[in-house]
């Protein structure tokens, strides 16, 4: 049987609701239906998007509302409060990188998993996806793939981009998500960037990224939009739930993180999980979180911040 999808949708019954609740303090998320995926083969990596920021301590108050609309009362606290987990923080030509990664969050690929050399290393969450990655595609036969390059400094970038060829395929320093540590590019052996393109590696990686929280991040049909060259080789942590809901639209980060604004908020079930997801624009310094659920915040670097929650 066809599963029936629904777009998501705003819900304009809980203004009213949130107008009374302004008075005490409290505000309310209000999430609609995603259309839900089937079960995953594997379950989230350890330390993936579902790694806690700031735990509240407030007990949480639940109200279903007309069907699938889920109202979640919520607390207000300050920016300077939340870690950033810059899971889906938008680094391009047009978005600078503000804030490196802490060297503390860093760890090497080797031995772990195959790579250029003893030197790559990536963040630690991105460290995980990608080890579960790479092992599910050695059960799929690919075995010679490798990690050849993780983490850039500023300084490694700058000497990239002053040297490159061909600027399409390189960001000037500050620019690229390889300062994340989120961002690994995976070449097989024998075949060095632009040889990836069309063999059975890349076909396989670019189909089965989203089950680990990765997206390819430049693929060949969005390169007017990236502003970046088709590179089958480069993948991007940005967590299971968005990595999902952005290959069932067919996004690219930045279209995603465009939808996210214009959208607002939605709900998604994965693996059992329900997500909640709320784009948010700071007010006075102050981000709304949820009173009981767990949850993360990311920098969009738009000005806006992604809160994901899930119960």
């Amino acid at each position: 049987m066809k599963r029936r999808q629904r777009k998501p949708r705003r819900m304009l019954t809980a203004i009213l609701v949130l107008a009374v609740l302004a008075i005490s303090g409290y505000t309310l998320w209000s999430f609609n239906g995603m259309p839900t995926p089937a079960a995953l083969e594997r379950s989230p990596a350890g330390g993936t998007a579902e790694t806690t920021s700031t735990a509240a301590n407030s007990p949480i108050e639940q109200d279903r509302i007309a069907g699938d609309d889920i109202t979640i009362f919520a607390r207000q606290i300050p920016i300077t409060e939340i870690t950033d987990t810059q899971y889906i923080k938008l680094v391009n030509r047009d978005h600078a990188l503000h804030t490196p990664v802490s060297s503390a969050q860093l760890v090497p690929v080797w031995p772990d998993m195959p790579a250029r050399d003893a030197s790559v290393t990536l963040h630690e969450t991105a460290f995980g996806a990608m080890g579960l990655f790479l092992g599910a595609a050695r059960d799929a036969g690919f075995h010679t793939l490798f990690i050849a390059s993780g983490h850039r400094t500023h300084e490694e970038q700058s000497g990239l981009y002053a040297n490159a060829v061909d600027t399409a395929y390189v960001m000037p320093a500050g620019h690229s998500e390889h300062q994340l540590g989120l961002a690994a590019d995976i070449l097989k052996t024998g075949d060095e960037f632009q040889g990836m393109a069309g063999t059975d590696e890349a076909r396989w990686m670019a189909e089965n990224a989203s089950r680990f929280g990765l997206v390819l991040r430049y693929p060949e049909d969005k390169q007017h939009i990236t502003q970046v060259a088709y590179e089958p080789w480069h993948f991007r942590y940005v967590g299971r739930i968005h990595a999902w809901i952005m290959a069932q639209y067919n996004f690219v980060l930045e279209e995603y993180i465009d939808f996210l604004q214009q959208q607002g908020s939605y709900e998604g079930t994965l693996d059992g999980r329900t997500y909640f997801i709320l784009y948010q624009q700071p007010e006075n310094g102050m981000l709304f979180v949820p009173e009981d659920l767990a949850f993360n915040v990311s920098s969009a670097n738009t000005g806006g911040y992604i809160v994901t929650a899930w119960r």
